[in-house]
């Protein structure tokens, strides 16, 4: 059970202190993205949207500091979900992955 190991905690403890500014950076451009155009009409909705942005963007800087790139990748993915959405970011990449197989 990962939950009772406290390596777990102490990863999930550094993963939110190196990509915290970040995820807050997400949530806040996702949540004022989502109540000014109206996207989502429960505020729940949209709290739960704008997580899940930020907890993506933990995601990619984790990836981003796996595979030893610069920290600027983060920061770009963190607007560019921000300002987009979730929803449009899962269009875009199914998109990619789409030409990435076809191409193969």
């Amino acid at each position: 059970m990962p939950e009772k190991s406290p390596e777990f905690w102490a990863g999930v403890l550094l993963a939110l202190r190196e990509h915290g500014l970040t995820m807050m950076l997400t949530f806040v451009l996702s949540y004022l993205r989502i109540r000014l155009y109206g996207d989502q009409p429960s505020i729940l909705r949209s709290l739960l949207e704008a997580s899940v942005g930020a907890l993506l963007v933990m995601i990619v800087g984790l990836a981003v500091n796996a595979a030893g790139l610069n920290v600027a990748w983060t920061l770009l993915t963190s607007g560019f979900i921000g300002i987009l959405g979730i929803d449009q970011v899962r269009v875009l990449s199914k998109r990619w992955a789409e030409r990435q197989v076809e191409g193969r």
